[in-house]
């Protein structure tokens, strides 16, 4: 029912009476002598036709009925119409021409009598129906004749106050009667025009159960004003006048004043404002940021009680990581669950392992769990989903984790430190880790922007090769590199040399170290600066596509050549054979001893494939690492390879983490397309291994790195299988 009646208007529709209700569209209103049961029918007697027609029955006051249609014409003429309400004998007739003038619908005429159930189903059929079918949203006419009409139910509405916007996005507010549980529809009528409000509202109870609280959204591109807010539901309808004082305040200045701060319009506001845009995404972020909630942790730790506390909870498109630790020693929890914003919370399904707390802390023996929440992506923006912790009694205890990170990076790192890597095994990884750090990885990359370049010197007219050296932290052997490569010849008249810098903070240092080499050494160099930290893939891809050269010689930062002559001898291994897709060449460590000659996959006891280089850690001279001969892959710390090919494949794959398996992924993409990989034993060079990854922080101990050798598994493991057994079967050939 309608919460208040406005003032009723003479009418007397006795006879059929037809208003104007925009240029194109008529209403046509009739109270037949008894209640209408039937669908009532209008016809036109004469040639004329309609172009579109409706009709509603309404109740009125007295017991009968009232008959509204709405109908536009294909062209205006005189009309000749036939009403009929259903029992025999109750007709009508009327003639009009509507060329000439017309009255203008009158609301107040049309409600009159009705009662409140009839003014609810009209108002509802005339925004919500007939606005769509006659195309009359954005009519000035019957937005005029919308405003009218609820002035003529409800002539003192209570206000929905718009408390806040974040760009074109406007959020109001009301409170409704507290049986106004379920909302069918929300509409806004103002001088925009008429507009339903944009996705789910929130509706909860509010003072004790006395009322409800209300909030929805709407997107305009115009200040709103001079209007309406009107719900429908099963209970009736509610009718706000609107208030906008406050319409241009910011989400973060409305939320830190508001004394409504329940937890579901919180939710709202995160779950369904955050998906909105960018600026409504990093709006509700910012909220979260300066008003968290308080972390929630259950019992005390001591040496008899219990303990319960979530420290992780990593929310994305596909559900939420959670992870934490429990003391239980008097069995009383029973599990935990997630609250999604559904009717029921979800239980999480725990892995758990052994832990120690530190002697700060009491030195206790702890579980630790992790777990994924495959909730969607209802909480993705949630910097803290909330959780229930169910205990043996039936009682039930909210747990809260402390804000969660909102920059990407601090995100991947703290998924990356759920576990620790003795306790990353591949069920944790599958069943929890890969569900959510796919996305994250995903996000990550698409933070990093695009890069920029700086050159020193006069760059080749027409490479043949370009040599693509990622930097990162260390820059110790740029000196030594460049060093050997300016005594080259060949690889001074026919290699560029691009650096890319994947720590963008340290580029004044390496601008100015570059500087000084190129008018040391004489050798042109070209420095990309990403935006930002993007690891290994990233970089390379970057220095890739600015490359010039018909080859691409991949170079970490801690390789220095001991000769000249390597880079034109694995250029030449391409160019004579074009089956080769990648050449690598001896790597040495400091002492001499081989880092590698060829890289193969191995698999230890539990099923695991790992990449391992062929004759790592014996002599330099070693007769067999020093055969030119086909391996299943080559390091990416020393790769050469055709841009052709490398573009084809995609680069190096980008979703692993940091820097590692994306060589072998790499070589493995290029055997699709039918191509060797190839090792050249004769080109030696030093490798001082992984000094720049211990660098980064979200390599976090191994963790990164089971992650990758998973995702490389799962994604390889069939074809390292069946290129290892002919691996096999070339070594016994050659050993018989």
């Amino acid at each position: 029912m309608l919460e208040t009646l406005g003032k009723y208007a003479e009418a007397d529709f006795e006879s059929p009476q037809i208003y104007q209700l925009t240029s194109g569209v008529c209403l046509l209103v009739w109270d037949p002598p008894h209640q209408v049961n039937a669908a009532p029918r209008l016809e036109e007697q004469t040639t004329s036709s309609f172009g579109s027609i409706a009709s509603v029955r309404l109740a009125r006051l007295d017991g009968r009925s009232r008959i509204v249609w709405a109908f536009s014409l294909k062209e205006k003429s005189r009309l000749d119409l036939k009403l009929t309400a259903g029992a025999i004998g109750s007709e009508a007739r009327l003639a009009v021409d509507v060329t000439q003038s017309v009255p203008a619908a009158d609301a107040f005429a049309i409600t009159n009598g009705l009662s409140q159930a009839a003014c609810a189903v009209f108002v509802t059929t005339f925004l919500n129906a007939w606005s769509g079918m006659f195309r009359l949203s954005r009519s000035r006419r019957f937005v005029d004749f919308a405003r009218e009409l609820l002035r003529s139910v409800n002539d003192t509405p209570p206000v929905v106050e718009f408390v806040a916007s974040v760009g074109t996005v406007h959020i109001l507010e009301t409170l409704l009667n507290s049986d106004s549980a379920e909302i069918q529809t929300a509409v806004l009528i103002g001088d925009f025009g008429i507009q339903r409000l944009d996705g789910a509202g929130c509706n909860v109870p509010h003072n004790n159960g006395r009322n409800r609280l209300y909030l929805g959204s709407v997107e305009l591109h115009q200040r709103p004003q001079n209007g309406f807010l009107v719900l429908a539901g099963a209970w009736g309808l509610a009718i706000r006048r609107m208030a906008v004082e406050n319409a241009g305040r910011s989400l973060s200045s409305w939320w830190g004043t508001n004394s409504r701060k329940l937890p579901e319009v919180r939710d709202y506001l995160i779950a369904e404002i955050g998906k909105r845009s960018e600026e409504a995404e990093a709006a509700v972020l910012n909220m979260q940021s300066n008003e968290p909630l308080a972390a929630r942790r259950h019992g005390s730790l001591a040496e008899s009680t219990s303990f319960c506390s979530v420290e992780t909870a990593l929310a994305g498109e596909a559900g939420v990581l959670v992870g934490g630790w429990m003391r239980d020693p008097g069995k009383t929890y029973r599990g935990i669950d997630i609250l999604s914003g559904t009717d029921a919370p979800i239980p999480l399904e725990l892995m758990t392992f052994d832990g120690v707390l530190p002697e700060t802390q009491g030195g206790y023996a702890i579980k630790r769990f992790v777990a994924f929440a495959p909730v969607g992506g209802s909480l993705r923006l949630n910097l803290q989903p909330r959780f229930e912790l169910r205990l043996a009694s039936g009682e039930r205890a909210s747990l809260v984790p402390p804000p969660q990170p909102s920059d990407i990076c601090e995100v991947r790192a703290k998924a990356l430190s759920v576990a620790t890597p003795r306790h990353m095994s591949d069920e944790v990884v599958s069943g929890c880790l890969s569900h959510i750090l796919s996305e994250i990885q995903e996000r990550f990359r698409h933070s990093v922007g695009a890069p920029k370049e700086i050159t020193f010197g006069a760059m080749l007219t027409n490479p043949t090769v370009s040599i693509v050296i990622p930097l990162y932290k260390v820059f110790d052997f740029i000196k030594a590199q460049l060093a050997t490569f300016s005594t080259d010849s060949w690889l001074a008249e026919n290699a560029e040399i691009i650096f890319v810098l994947d720590s963008p903070q340290q580029v004044t240092h390496v601008e100015d170290l570059l500087a000084g080499f190129h008018l040391l050494y004489g050798l042109p160099l070209r420095l990309v600066v990403m935006e930002r930290n993007g690891g290994y893939a990233l970089a390379c891809n970057a220095g890739a596509e600015a490359a010039r050269g018909r080859y691409l010689a991949m170079i970490n930062s801690d390789v220095v050549p001991i000769e000249a002559g390597w880079l034109e001898q694995l250029c030449a291994s391409l160019m004579m054979d074009e089956q080769i897709g990648a050449v690598g060449g001896k790597l040495l460590y400091a002492d001499n001893a081989i880092q590698h000659a060829g890289l193969k996959f191995i698999q230890d006891d539990k099923g695991r494939w790992f990449n391992h280089h062929y004759f790592k850690g014996f002599p330099r001279q070693f007769p067999e690492a020093s055969s030119s001969r086909e391996v299943p892959g080559v390091t990416g710390a020393c790769m050469v390879l055709a841009k052709e090919d490398f573009d084809a494949v995609g680069g190096f794959t980008n979703d692993y983490i940091v820097g590692d398996y994306e060589d072998s992924d790499l070589c493995l993409k290029l055997r699709k397309l039918n191509r060797k990989i190839c090792y050249i034993g004769d080109a030696e060079l030093y490798h001082f291994e992984r000094v720049s990854i211990r660098k980064n922080d979200d390599y976090t101990g191994g963790v990164a790195s089971q992650y990758n050798r998973w995702l490389h598994q799962s994604r390889w493991e069939e074809d390292i299988v069946a290129l290892m057994g002919a691996a096999a079967l070339r070594e016994e050939g050659s050993r018989a």
